[in-house]
């Protein structure tokens, strides 16, 4: 899947700690963001998760299927994960970034996405390894992004870490390796680290990077031109994603998801360049036509491009996109219910997410998407979720799909404290919350 992610960049982006999916991906409005340096006064929280749990990536006692919220356990089987500000989950696994710069993951780990030097699974979190080879545990980490069997680190000083697989030179180290602990990114010509990245988002096989200047590079698989970079060659090491109308380079960027196969860039002026593959109407431009390089997404019916739009978050076949008012629209595939506008339509143009009532689906701070299936956190800390349910993904105490928004629950019956922060994986959510006790 992709699970999804996206993260804020430009000038902001350093003032953001978001995680990413298929699968992380989050979308947050730069009014309630978090800081990227994780200060002793960062909101953190303890770690929910519900779903599918077969490689142990919900992290707490369960079945193979978890409907409701459980706690994720500490590390070496304490008794709760805390001090917890971020998360990313992928296909597979989890990550968690806590208030000390430090990672911890869980969950499947026979391609090294868990990054602890290993490739035997975990049902606890581990700390995941210094990168290149040093000793000691990852640090000083500000954002975490996840989705398949991969996992990537932004760095306090601009540098990004990757650790998993690397078949399709998604660990930008200039081959098509995997090195079986973390390596830091290259630069474009290989010569030395990748710095000034203010944003990171993970595909699992196509990555992206957000720069200073608001500007993209890209890496990984191409097969559909979702690298941004008008081939469709796969590329080992960072390369810039075009511009619009045939521009040598993408600017003007504040902020990054990717999905399976496409990427979403949120630009300055509030609309939203899409590429990669179309199959689904997922790049939004009303017809299905894959792209290779960036073009704008259309409004709501197809009447001119998107605007308004203040964050955005992508699945593998399916987006989503906050509006200044606090809205979310979305479009692509619809099978499940994913785009949260109570039919199972597809749609090549945005529409308007809805609440349980039916109508629109208000007062959003951010959105997270998954592999066909979406969550939201609410002005008022609380969570809604929709799209598939097969595998308890939606936490709702159940596994019926829903096509509009609805509460979630956690097991025992105790009420959800006041969300901080989610990830959407291929097939488990994951959420921050600060529990009241």
């Amino acid at each position: 899947m992709t699970a999804r992610r996206s993260l804020f960049g430009g000038a902001a982006a350093l003032l953001l700690l978001l995680s990413a999916s298929c699968a992380t991906s989050e979308a947050t409005r730069p009014a309630s963001s978090e800081s990227s340096e994780t200060p002793a006064s960062a909101v953190a929280g303890g770690v929910w998760a519900t779903g599918w749990n077969a490689d142990g990536q919900l992290g707490h006692p369960t079945e193979e299927i978890a409907t409701a919220l459980g706690q994720v356990r500490g590390v070496d089987g304490g008794p709760a994960l805390d001090r917890v500000t971020a998360v990313a989950a992928g296909g597979r696994h989890s990550l968690a970034l806590l208030d000390d710069g430090s990672v911890v993951a869980w969950g499947a780990n026979d391609f090294g996405q868990l990054g602890d030097g290993t490739t035997t699974d975990r049902s606890e979190p581990v700390a995941v390894r210094a990168p290149d080879g040093r000793d000691g545990e990852l640090k000083k980490v500000v954002a975490l992004s996840a989705n398949s069997d991969f996992s990537m680190a932004l760095l306090a000083d601009g540098k990004v870490v990757t650790w998993g697989k690397g078949d399709a030179g998604q660990r930008g180290i200039g081959s098509e390796t995997a090195p079986p602990t973390p390596t830091t990114v290259l630069a474009p010509d290989g010569s030395g680290p990748l710095t000034g990245v203010t944003a990171i988002a993970a595909d699992g096989r196509t990555e992206l990077a957000l720069l200073e200047d608001g500007s993209l590079l890209s890496w990984g698989a191409n097969k559909y031109g979702m690298v941004g970079d008008g081939t469709t060659e796969d590329r080992s090491l960072p390369v810039p994603v075009r511009g619009l109308d045939g521009a040598e380079q993408l600017t003007g960027v504040t902020a990054i998801t990717i999905g399976g196969q496409h990427g979403l860039a949120l630009l300055q002026d509030g609309s939203v360049a899409a590429w990669g593959y179309n199959d689904m109407g997922q790049l939004g431009t009303g017809d299905y036509k894959t792209r290779m390089t960036p073009e704008l997404v259309s409004g709501p019916g197809g009447r001119g491009p998107l605007r308004g739009v203040i964050a955005v978050s992508s699945a593998e076949k399916h987006n989503f996109a906050i509006l200044r008012d606090h809205t979310v629209v979305s479009w692509g595939n619809n099978t499940a219910g994913q785009l949260g506008d109570n039919t199972l339509e597809r749609r090549t143009t945005p529409v308007q997410v809805v609440g349980a009532n039916g109508e629109v689906l208000r007062a959003v701070r951010s959105v997270f998407a998954g592999e066909a299936y979406g969550a939201a956190i609410l002005d008022d800390d609380t969570v809604r979720t929709w799209g598939a349910n097969g595998k308890g993904q939606l936490g709702s105490g159940d596994r019926n799909p829903r096509s509009r928004s609805g509460p979630i629950v956690l097991a025992g019956g105790e009420q959800p404290g006041r969300a901080v922060t989610a990830a959407a994986g291929e097939r488990h959510l994951l959420l921050v919350l600060q529990q009241a006790y």
